[in-house]
Parts: C-alpha cells; sequence; structure tokens
C-alpha cells in the first residue's frame, strides 16, 4: 500500500515537472489539427475556413476536410470556423486538446454546429468497446427512463419491476455491477433490488455512452459489468446570445404529458446553462386491460455555470429528480389462494376497466439532490482533473397496509454521499501515454424512524478508496494498453434482528484489478480491439442484511437465512457473520474484442465476450410466506460460480444518401458452472430490423422516418417450474414439493417469444421539428421474462406519441 502510494506520487511530481517544462508559447511552436464536416452526412467540407481570432493566422481544410494550424504563439485562442452556407462556430481552444472535430450544419436547419475536442475515448481507455447513441437519436427517446434509452444501444437490454421502474442490463449484468457516471459524478442510490431504478432525467443530457468492457481499472468496484456515462450540455464560452431549446410531448397509452426547457448562455471568461422537465402520467394499458396504479409523476431542474481563465477551467452544478412511481396494485393480495390465482391467471387482480391518474399504494417516493465541483487545468502537455459531488437520496416506500399503517412507508430511508476524484493525463513518456489517478468515497445510510416496521436493510458508513494507472503505448503494427487498480473499502453496519435486539458488524475488504489490451487498425476501414481484465466486487448490504418485504416480494440476505431441513428455507434467529458463514467478493475475468469495419456504404461491428465470475452473488425464488400484510413469493441470496458469454452484432447500409438499413442483435447465454442449473431472470436473445429514410422533400428542411422491427426470442436456459398453487398444495398436504433447500426453481414458466414493431417520423421547419412515433404498432400482448410483473400481468400495448421541439 506504502510503496503504491510512493509510486503515484513520484509520477505525478514527474508529470508536473515534464509538463511545464515543455512549453510550445515559449518559441512559437504549438500547433493542432482538426476536421470540418457537414453535421447531417458527415461529408468532409473543403476549402473551409479556419481562424484564430484576433489574429491574421489561419487556414483552409483541404479535399478531406482536414486542416493543421502551426506556429501558434498561445496555448489557448478562440477559433472562428466558416463555410459558405453554414453557420459559423467561434470556439475556445486549448492546446492540450490536440485533435478538432467540428460539424457544420447548413444555415436552414435547426441543428446547431457541434465542437468535439481531443482523440480520447470517454472511458480514457482505448481498447475499450464503447457504444454511443448520438445527439439525434437521443432527442427521439429523452423522455423515457434511462434503461429504455439505452436498449436502442446493442447488448444493453432492461431488468424491470413494470412499465417506469427499468434499470440497464449490460451483457447480463445490473445494478450494483454497473456504473453510472451522470456528469462526471458517479451516480449513488439505494439499488437494493430490481424495483428499483436510477433517479436519473436523461432529458438532462447532451451524450449517453455505453462502455463495455473491463472498465473497473479506471471506475472501481462497480463497473464490474460496464459503465453508462452521460453528460450534460456543454456550457460553451462565446455563443454571445441567449439560446436553447423547448419542448412538449403527449402519449396515448397512459395520457403522458411531458415538457422540457432548457436556456444556455456563454460569454468571454464564463456560461451558464439552467434546465427544468416534468412528467405526468397515469395508468398504462396492457392490450386487453388497464395496468392499474402504474401512473408516474417526475420533476427534475438544474443549474450550472462555468468559469474559463487561461489555463484553468471550472464548473458549479446543482440537479434535483424528483419521482412518484406507483407498482401495479395486482401484485399484492390478501390470501394465499389469491395469490396463486393472481400469478396463474391472464388478468392481475385489482383491475379497474376506467383510467386514472390517481397513484395509490403500493408505490415510491423518491428524491435525488446532486452539487457537484468539477475543474481541469491545462499544463503544456498535461491536464489535472478533479471532481467533487455530494448527493442525497431520499427513498419511500409505500405498501398496502392496514388502518393507519397505510399513510405510512413501510421503507423510509436517506443516503448522503461524498465522492472525490482526481486524475492526472500525464505528458507522454517514452512513448507511454496515459493517466493516474484516485477515488475516495464516504456514504452515510440511515433509516428514519416511524416506520413501524422491521428495517428491511440496517444502517451503514461506508468508506472506500481506490487508486489506479492506466498506460498505453504504440508499437510498430498496435497499439497496447495496461492498467492496475488498488481498492480498500471499509463498512460498519448497525442494525436491528428479529427480537429486535441490536446487532454491529465492521466489514472490510481489498483487492487488485488489471487490464491487458490491444488495438490495431486493419486495413483502411477496419479496427480491432480486445482486452482482458479482471474485476471484483463485495457484497453490498441487502446482499447479506435484506430482511422482510420489498413491495412485491419478500427477500432475505446472505447472512438472514439457513436452512432449516429438505426443502426447507427460513430465516435465522441470529444474524450471521463472515466467520459463521462467510460469504467472499465476486471476482471476474472478462474477456472481450471488437471489430468495426466502417466506410461510406458499410458500417459493421461484432463485439464477442467471455465473462467468468467466482462467487456470483444472486437471488432465486425460495417458497411462499405468509406475513401480516398478506403472502408473497419470497427470495433468498445465494453466490456461486458462473459463465457469461455472448455476441452483439449491428450491421448499417447506406443504400444511397437517402435509405440505410440496420439489422442488429444479441445473443447472450449464462450458467451456473458449480450447480450445472440455470438463473432467473437471464436478459433474452434479440434480433432486428431498422430501415430508415431521410430527405429534404414537401417543402420541409428535412424529413426522417423509420420502421423497426424486433424480435424477442423466448428464454430456453431458464429453471424449472414449481407453481405457487403446488407449492401450497404440497404444504397442506404435508408433502413439499421443494425436494431440496438448494432447488432451482422459477413461480412460472418463461413467457413465449414476440414481435414488436416500432415507427417514427420527424420533419423539420426552420427551427420547429415535429415528431410522431409509435411503439408496439400490432399492440402485441407479451410479457417480457425480466420484468418481474410478468407474474401478474402483461406489458404495455401500443403507444403513439406526438412532440414538438422549438430550437432558439
Amino acid at each position: 500500500m506504502k510503496k503504491l502510494g510512493l509510486i503515484l506520487i513520484f509520477s505525478l511530481l514527474l508529470c508536473t515537472v515534464y509538463g511545464q517544462n515543455k512549453d510550445c508559447a515559449a518559441d512559437c511552436s504549438c500547433s493542432f489539427d482538426g476536421v470540418i464536416t457537414d453535421a447531417q452526412t458527415g461529408e468532409p467540407l473543403a476549402y473551409a475556413s479556419v481562424q484564430v481570432e484576433g489574429t491574421e493566422k489561419g487556414t483552409l481544410t483541404d479535399e478531406n476536410g482536414h486542416f493543421v494550424l502551426e506556429k501558434l504563439c498561445a496555448q489557448e485562442f478562440d477559433i472562428l470556423v466558416s463555410y459558405v452556407g453554414y453557420k459559423s462556430v467561434v470556439h475556445h481552444h486549448d492546446l492540450f486538446h490536440k485533435h478538432m472535430n467540428v460539424q457544420l450544419a447548413e444555415d436552414d436547419m435547426i441543428l446547431e454546429s457541434v465542437v468535439v475536442e481531443g482523440d480520447k475515448q470517454q472511458s480514457g481507455l482505448t481498447t475499450a468497446a464503447e457504444s454511443k447513441l448520438s445527439k439525434k437519436e437521443l432527442d427521439l427517446v429523452k423522455n423515457e427512463s434511462l434503461g429504455d434509452v439505452l436498449t436502442n444501444i446493442t447488448g444493453v437490454s432492461t431488468m424491470k419491476a413494470g412499465a417506469n421502474i427499468v434499470k440497464p442490463v449490460i451483457h447480463g449484468l445490473y445494478g450494483n455491477r454497473i456504473l453510472i457516471i451522470n456528469n462526471g459524478i458517479r451516480h449513488e442510490a439505494q439499488t437494493w433490488g430490481s424495483d428499483h431504478a436510477p433517479e436519473i432525467d436523461v432529458s438532462q443530457s447532451e451524450n449517453v455512452t455505453v462502455v463495455k468492457g473491463a472498465s473497473a481499472v479506471k471506475y472501481g468496484p462497480d463497473a464490474m459489468g460496464g459503465v453508462v456515462i452521460l453528460d450534460p450540455p456543454k456550457m460553451e464560452l462565446l455563443t454571445g446570445h441567449l439560446h436553447g431549446e423547448a419542448g412538449v410531448e403527449a402519449g396515448s397509452n397512459g395520457r403522458s404529458l411531458s415538457g422540457n426547457l432548457l436556456l444556455q448562455e456563454g460569454y468571454k471568461k464564463w456560461a451558464w446553462m439552467a434546465q427544468i422537465s416534468g412528467r405526468q402520467q397515469g395508468d398504462m394499458k396492457a392490450p386487453d386491460y388497464y395496468l392499474t396504479n402504474t401512473g408516474a409523476r417526475n420533476l427534475s431542474y438544474m443549474a450550472g455555470t462555468r468559469y474559463h481563465h487561461k489555463k484553468l477551467d471550472l464548473e458549479l452544478s446543482y440537479s434535483h429528480v424528483e419521482q412518484e412511481l406507483g407498482v401495479l396494485r395486482g401484485s399484492v393480495v390478501g390470501n394465499l389462494a389469491d395469490l396463486a390465482l393472481a400469478m396463474e391467471s391472464d388478468e392481475p387482480a385489482y383491475t379497474n376497466d376506467d383510467f386514472s391518474y390517481d397513484i395509490n399504494n403500493p408505490r415510491q417516493e423518491v428524491q435525488h439532490d446532486v452539487v457537484t465541483a468539477k475543474g481541469e487545468y491545462n499544463f503544456s502537455n498535461s491536464m489535472l482533473k478533479f471532481e467533487y459531488g455530494f448527493q442525497a437520496n431520499r427513498r419511500k416506500e409505500f405498501d398496502v397496509r392496514r388502518s393507519n399503517n397505510n399513510e405510512l412507508p413501510s421503507i423510509d430511508l436517506e443516503l448522503f454521499t461524498h465522492t472525490l476524484d482526481v486524475e492526472w493525463l500525464h505528458p507522454e513518456i517514452n512513448g507511454w501515454d496515459g493517466s493516474i489517478g484516485g477515488q475516495w468515497l464516504y456514504q452515510d445510510n440511515n433509516n428514519v424512524p416511524g416506520t413501524n416496521t422491521v428495517q428491511f436493510v440496517p444502517n451503514y458508513n461506508n468508506s472506500r478508496f481506490g487508486l489506479y494507472i492506466t498506460e498505453s503505448k504504440p508499437l510498430d503494427h498496435f497499439t497496447l494498453e495496461v492498467g492496475v487498480r488498488y481498492d480498500y473499502q471499509q463498512a460498519n453496519v448497525r442494525g436491528r434482528g428479529n427480537d429486535n435486539s441490536i446487532y454491529r458488524q465492521d466489514l472490510t475488504y481489498n483487492s487488485v484489478t488489471g487490464l491487458i489490451g490491444i488495438s490495431k487498425e486493419l486495413g483502411q476501414y477496419g479496427h480491432f480491439r480486445t482486452s482482458i481484465g479482471s474485476a471484483w466486487r463485495p457484497s453490498n448490504v441487502a446482499e447479506l442484511y435484506s430482511f422482510g418485504k420489498h413491495e412485491n416480494e419478500v427477500e432475505y440476505g446472505f447472512w438472514r437465512w439457513e436452512i432449516k431441513s429438505a426443502g426447507a428455507v427460513g430465516t435465522r434467529d441470529d444474524v450471521a457473520d463472515q466467520d459463521s458463514k462467510p460469504i467472499d467478493n465476486e471476482t471476474s475475468i472478462k474477456w472481450l474484442a471488437t471489430y468495426n469495419y466502417k466506410t461510406s456504404r458499410h458500417d459493421l461491428e461484432i463485439t464477442p465476450y467471455v465473462n467468468y465470475i467466482g462467487n456470483y452473488i444472486y437471488t432465486r425464488p425460495g417458497g411462499i410466506i405468509s406475513t401480516v400484510r398478506g403472502p408473497f413469493p419470497y427470495f433468498v441470496y445465494d453466490q456461486t460460480n458462473a459463465l457469461f458469454y455472448g455476441l452483439d452484432a449491428s450491421y448499417i447500409h447506406h443504400h444511397n444518401k437517402t435509405f440505410s438499413s440496420q439489422v442488429r442483435g444479441a445473443y447472450l447465454y449464462v450458467r451456473d458452472v458449480s450447480s450445472d442449473a440455470y438463473f432467473v431472470g437471464i436478459p433474452l436473445n434479440k434480433v432486428g430490423y431498422k430501415l430508415n429514410f431521410e430527405k429534404s422533400i414537401l417543402g420541409f428542411d428535412n424529413v426522417n422516418a423509420s420502421i423497426e422491427g424486433n424480435y424477442i426470442f423466448k428464454q430456453y436456459n431458464a429453471p424449472k417450474v414449481i407453481s405457487p398453487t403446488e407449492i401450497i398444495e404440497g404444504e397442506e398436504a404435508g408433502t413439499p414439493v421443494i425436494e431440496n433447500s438448494n432447488d432451482r426453481f422459477d413461480f412460472a414458466a418463461a413467457p413465449d417469444g414476440y414481435f414488436l414493431l416500432d415507427a417514427q417520423v420527424n420533419v423539420t421547419m426552420g427551427k420547429l421539428i415535429l415528431g410522431l412515433r409509435g411503439k408496439n404498432l400490432f399492440n402485441t400482448s407479451y410479457r417480457d421474462y425480466t420484468n418481474s410483473m410478468r407474474y401478474y400481468a402483461d406489458d404495455p400495448g401500443i403507444n403513439v406519441l406526438f412532440s414538438a421541439k422549438y430550437k432558439f
């Protein structure tokens, strides 16, 4: 530990000295290059003008849209890029960013010109597999949940608890194995089950990137499955006027209405931004009945400011998200017979024939506040980045309870998180380029008194510290990348046992992870990246201590249950610990490769992967339990070794400038290699086709339309089925049907495969964009295998959405 710290400090000092001694401004040897392209077509713009404002220094792009500016005597300046028939853009540029990609929009288009700096990937790992939603793609789905938005990226699926509670799944992993970086800060939420969705409003973001590779080296234990990166609109300097956008969207299913307003302005040294959005939605409707009590209300707002002075860039921002989400009423019943009926009938219980905006119990209320302060300091050939974040997360879950208790939350929790990230992007040393960084996290989680229930999870304080280094070096025929990271975590837990006695436990974890990868150009159009990396993750508080009712199911953490007898799992009288019932850290070895082939007509990407996870923590059905709030299926946390492997593939063919076709698919296979069994809730394989049309016709500046069909296969790799009726009748007869305490089963069979058809059209008229989207146009009745509500009801049917956006 001490040696690692000394190496880091020495490296930082070396980078500082090296960076400060190389000052190109002293001898006017500064330079940078870039590419100017059409924002709509991506075609290079030849003979575009690139001018350093306030000087006579300038140049024109060549036939490939490329330019080079040399013999500059300053390390930062304002750049004016202009081209006849296109919107000009003024950008404040510093020389740490050696490459600049400018996308110019035509004068009569609503789209703004965009400047993208730097040649590094979002993750900072050149061999990592990254997929990104373009701004145009994101604009179409901004009012949907983060999980639903990410399904537009191949290899990403969802885990749901109804229509509005959606979380992303990458290569079969979700929850605490997926790290979300929102506005540069690790998103910290109370993710203790599939019914906890990220409290993030996607309309506050401008870019969404998914890192599928082994990025735990840079981000830490929470990134075992992948990283989702969301960036807000950049606060540009020198805009010279107030600008922004306002939009509304209305949907037929749930009779939803949402609105969004964004304002921005930039001056010479500072800029500001403010945004507010809201959404109200009532009961969703399956093709044959209403999904009673599935309404949602969302409100979010944010504000930020940026200050720039010479080599220093600072940003301060605040954001707030609050949600009230209804949970399907038919998922909570009163007795064993009703539970069996609810889980085995075609239509859920408590279904109203009339639509309603009312949100009753069971429901969730969540609030998430984030304050971030981040900055960059540019040396001549290096950069120091620092980010501090404070997050306050409040969660209340209301259950269906008797008398006055129905007004009280059954779970009421507050989580406060402080994070600090520091990273040096050091100068090149003997051909090696990379970064050295450190991260610190502190969390304080507390149950708010007054629920009149047993704590579902205990109070705890959690501290974590991590150091990492990632380096890359171009060799003769490829680029080599290596990385290593060390993490130390300590937690203090305080809770109450079954008899209301207090228990306290101190938990300590630490581990080293690593990564090695290569990146190679294959011919003029091909690119190959591959990496193998290790990752680890300690068990979280819910996996160890969860106890009792959680929305529509009961869960018992690893230290709260034991085997009572053959075929019977029951709760412990005491709380186990690491000595009496040890649980080891999850450890992962993941290999991943990505091949890209891109020309003006073809765009191919193939990504195979294999991920072996030792000590994999999962939940499995345990049986049916009766409580004072009714009977519920219960699940227990357990641990085993698992193998994940699969393939993501997408291919886009540009038939001409008007039409293009896209085919994409994802295959995933998961197996418990210790017990030779399958898990419940593994994402489904999928294949889809999309036909896209884009052209200026009928007097409109631009018409973009597409039709897309996706077939989702049945999950054949699922455990056997023991229905609630079989369990109840077996217990009543004294002949339990769960023969072994480790018996792997599910309460219902995996649903059949299904086909969904979607379509959309957007027309641009000056600064106004009108859009029409249709989802599940055939009004197909289906149940999603990874939606926990599949036990009780179908997924939503047809939904037609109309949107209008004005950009000013």
